[in-house]
């Protein structure tokens, strides 16, 4: 015997790709379209009101508590609240220079001009 026989073959390993470049880029422009339409979608739906995220969903305010009637910003660092508390409304200025807050009752009649009384 010749020792040509005795040589055992190499194995045959693939040399060109397994799925073609045009392939690939079919999947990926289907891939990338199907992802613009679901974001799409999704902001129709939200935009919509149909979808509500869970952080925006504000859990009721319990009467016996602190509620916050209304809040306005007076300057870049100054904001201003009314709260109520047991039937009381309180004024509550707040400013991030310095960290002040000033508490103020607001009585229940309302202040009148004296031209008008």
């Amino acid at each position: 015997m010749s020792h040509a026989a005795w040589v055992v073959p190499a194995i045959p390993y693939r040399t060109d790709a397994p799925v073609s470049t045009g392939t690939f880029a079919v999947a990926l422009l289907a891939t990338l379209c199907l992802l613009a339409l679901m974001v799409a979608a999704l902001v129709f739906i939200r935009r919509r009101g149909w979808l509500t995220l869970p952080s925006r969903v504000r859990a009721p305010t319990t009467v016996d508590g602190i509620q916050l009637q209304a809040s306005r910003r007076l300057s870049i660092a100054t904001t201003a609240h009314v709260l109520s508390y047991q039937g009381n409304s309180y004024l509550v200025v707040e400013s991030s220079r310095g960290a002040n807050t000033t508490i103020t009752p607001i009585e229940a009649n309302p202040v009148q001009d004296k031209e008008t009384s």
